[in-house]
């Protein structure tokens, strides 16, 4: 009987699987579920409104998300009645009540969050779902330089045996299951009936489901693999030796919180069992190769009797026989019989393919230059009038601040002057830019070290909001202060 103390309820909500459990639509929650990590809780995901996501936001991306999971998979005829919206909501309600979300009550303000245990979950289950082919080599490389680095240094390098412990122990468990993948993958191409389906799925899912990448090369000399023996004569010394033992031993006690040394040797020794399991590898690879070989001569042999058996043949040729013969019997004496590609007797001129006649030449199309009337010509200069007014790069931004700072210096917005359009639209922009330093400066409260000045113009213009608004004839907007560096210096 398990243990209690490391039941896997003890770590993750007991409703936590009835989404991706006994329901109709677990396809869809697993998809919704990988939805809405990817919008709000990935790495890569944009940064949240504070403590969470509001509800609207969740609401939103999840009305999308079934807009998009109706369109390509259709409708469900007990939901297809409702508002998206409420469909959208009943969803979201039914995630928190099996603790995928949360709801988490700041102040006043309420946000949607998933907790750091079910993002673990998550994303492990996700990992084992995308899971591609694995390389050997790489594995065992990374192990063997791991431990080459603890027993150079183990004292500043005790944190890395652990590390190659753990992949010692999941390469061992990858070659075993992929052993059982084999078989599982042999035995259901023997269900399969058509050639067509089983070419398809040999090539297919059998070859994809070795989940070893190089395979070709497990076998040969050159393989990483060879190198197993060094691997294990490195435990040994790094283990056996007096200082990297002592070592390893006051790592394990400090980060591990053994009572003694005897608890934290027990924890060393079990790890060191787990890369000394490297002997085993030569009966797995074994085991493996063999359950590859025989699916490939049940399949080399099925693929041979399918190819020069002749199968149903002669029945199919007996009915072509007794429709013509019915055909003939049925009609005037004149043997017809659609062909598909050309109604009427069997054998006529007709039935017969036409000659093929002589292709004809293509004559070259001849591309004339198009002349612009005098309108267009002026509505092409005015059209480039106006994007020359409206353009803001840097030159113009310095031409700019040349006329009120010719050196160094510094300058608010609302003791500039509008002259010209292009004037209005470079002011315009460093109130805009204005407004997203007030912003960031506003998510910035109560993190230091997060506000930076805004640069413009290569780092020449420094951009700072002063909290006072101005306005001119034109505009209202976030004054700013502008300082005008001078790189020489």
């Amino acid at each position: 009987m398990a243990d209690e103390s490391v039941n896997l309820f003890d770590r993750i909500p007991e409703r936590l699987f009835r989404p991706l459990g006994a329901t109709d639509h677990v396809r869809r929650y697993w998809a919704m579920l990988c939805h809405l990590y990817d919008d709000f809780f990935a790495p890569g995901a944009a940064p949240p409104e504070g403590d969470g996501w509001s509800q609207r936001k969740v609401i939103a991306s999840l009305e999308l998300f079934l807009q998009r999971w109706e369109d390509r998979h259709g409708a469900d005829g007990e939901e297809s009645g409702a508002p998206l919206n409420i469909r959208a909501s009943d969803s979201l309600r039914y995630l928190v009540e099996t603790d995928w979300l949360a709801f988490d009550q700041v102040g006043f303000l309420q946000f949607v969050i998933m907790r750091p245990t079910v993002q673990s979950l998550f994303e492990l289950l996700r990992n084992f779902s995308e899971q591609g082919p694995d390389f050997i080599s790489g594995r065992v490389q990374s192990i063997r330089n791991n431990l080459r680095q603890v027993k150079a240094d183990p004292r500043d390098n005790a944190a890395v045996f652990p590390v190659a412990a753990k992949e010692c122990a999941a390469m061992l468990q990858m070659l075993n299951t992929t052993r059982m993948r084999v078989r599982e993958a042999s035995d259901h191409l023997r269900e399969l009936d058509s050639t067509p389906a089983f070419l398809e799925h040999f090539f297919g899912d059998y070859i994809a489901s070795l989940y070893i990448g190089d395979y070709a090369d497990l076998f040969s000399r050159n393989h990483p693999l060879t190198a197993r023996w060094d691997i294990i004569e490195l435990v040994a010394d790094i283990t056996e030796l007096p200082d990297s033992r002592a070592a390893l031993r006051q790592w394990y006690q400090k980060n591990y919180r053994c009572k003694d040394q005897s608890a934290a040797d027990q924890l060393i020794d079990r790890d060191t069992e787990s890369v000394q399991a490297l002997r085993k590898v030569d009966r797995l690879l074994s085991q493996l190769q063999d359950a590859v070989t025989r699916a490939n001569d049940e399949a080399l042999g099925y693929l041979n009797y399918q190819v020069r058996s002749q199968g149903d043949f002669s029945s199919w040729v007996g009915q072509a026989i007794d429709a013509l013969v019915r055909a003939n019997d049925a009609g005037d004496g004149a043997l017809s019989v659609p062909l598909g590609w050309s109604a009427g007797r069997l054998l006529s001129n007709e039935g017969l393919r036409l000659p093929a006649g002589k292709p004809k030449e293509r004559t070259k199309a001849v591309i004339r230059k198009r002349a612009l009337s005098p309108e267009q010509q002026v509505r092409r200069y005015l059209r480039q009038i106006m994007r020359g007014n409206r353009e803001v790069s840097d030159e113009r931004i310095l031409r700019y601040i040349d006329r009120h700072l010719p050196q160094e210096g510094s300058v608010t917005t609302s003791e500039l002057a509008v002259e010209s359009i292009n004037d209005l639209c470079i002011l315009a922009s460093f109130s805009r830019l204005g407004l997203l330093a007030v912003r960031a400066e506003a998510r910035a409260q109560g993190k230091p070290g997060r506000h930076r000045p805004l640069t413009v113009a290569g780092g020449r213009i420094v951009i700072e909001p002063t909290g006072r608004r101005f306005g001119n004839a034109y505009l209202e907007a976030p004054e700013v202060r502008i300082h005008r560096i001078n790189q020489r210096k």
